[in-house]
């Protein structure tokens, strides 16, 4: 029976390590870009060849410690391909989500005034995809849609909100679990009893609870309050370390834990207190903005 929960431990502490390898390369990479390579000028201009930049030391330096952490055969075309679209976006959203407050707000303002409501549109499309993406904080840009647009950007980044968080959601559920699981196999992530096109993480956790080791309580936790354990995260300061809100949104869908109807609902509740409170004036956001620096 103990060497049965082995494979399991041993998987864990491999992805907590893999986890944790991430992590770091993604806190290094950030502050290595705004350390070496700044976006100072405009965009789109000049600083659209510093974008690119960036994005190109970011894939290169993705695609060596892909190289150090699996066989190098496995890093193809399609691999390369795949990782530079996959980081220029998250640069780009990046970018976007890292924009000077004030300057946000006075485009924003302009748009609404060229465009009237069609600017609360693009707007509200244009967060719904920062939300999607992963490791791209977008707060920011939330606030100031309440801000310039009012009780209707309230209503729109709420949405927006709903919308964003969905697509990253669905993008991690319909990976090919096959593919993922073959990957996680050849890094010895997966034990040996493990089901084809069963998801790694859920059926994880559930060997977890059912062997009644050590853990076992931690994984019944999870699974019991999964719905709430993800409305926290989402809402946690400092999520984006962890993937932000679009990068938890898309484990959770790959790991396939929550069902449709549910996660519409709690992402929807998780983050309604906010706009809500705008909605009726009982928080003022200029003041936020003007604590983040705006």
């Amino acid at each position: 029976m103990e060497a049965s929960s082995n494979p399991e431990r041993v998987a864990i502490v491999r992805i907590a390590v893999s986890a944790a390898i991430w992590t770091a390369f993604v806190l290094a990479a950030h502050e290595a870009i705004h350390r070496f390579l700044p976006v100072t000028e405009p965009v789109p201009g000049p600083g659209l060849k510093m974008l690119a930049a960036q994005a190109l030391v970011i894939t290169l330096a993705t695609l060596a410690l892909l190289a150090v952490r699996q066989p190098t055969h496995l890093i193809t075309l399609r691999v390369a391909l795949a990782t530079a679209i996959w980081v220029s976006l998250i640069v780009l959203g990046h970018y976007l989500a890292q924009l000077d407050v004030a300057s946000i707000r006075d485009t924003l303002a302009a748009l609404r005034e060229g465009m009237g409501m069609g600017a609360l549109v693009a707007s509200a499309f244009m967060l719904a995809v920062l939300l999607g993406l992963p490791f791209v904080p977008s707060v920011e840009m939330g606030l100031l849609m309440m801000t310039v647009f009012g009780r209707e950007g309230a209503i729109a980044a709420w949405l927006a909100t709903i919308a964003g968080l969905s697509l990253a959601h669905a993008a991690g559920r319909y990976m090919p679990a096959d593919r993922v699981q073959h990957w996680l196999d050849r890094h010895g992530l997966l034990s040996a009893d493990s089901d084809p096109g069963e998801s790694p993480i859920a059926g994880m956790l559930e060997r977890l609870r059912l062997s009644k080791r050590k853990g076992y309580r931690i994984a019944t936790f999870l699974l019991r309050h999964r719905y709430l354990l993800f409305a926290a995260l989402i809402n946690m300061p400092g999520n984006s370390v962890l993937g932000g809100g679009g990068g938890i949104a898309l484990v959770s869908g790959f790991a396939r834990l929550y069902r449709w109807p549910w996660f519409l609902l709690t992402v929807a509740v998780a983050s309604l207190p906010i706009p809500v409170l705008v909605f009726f004036g009982l928080v003022r956001v200029d003041e936020w903005l003007a604590a983040l620096g705006g």
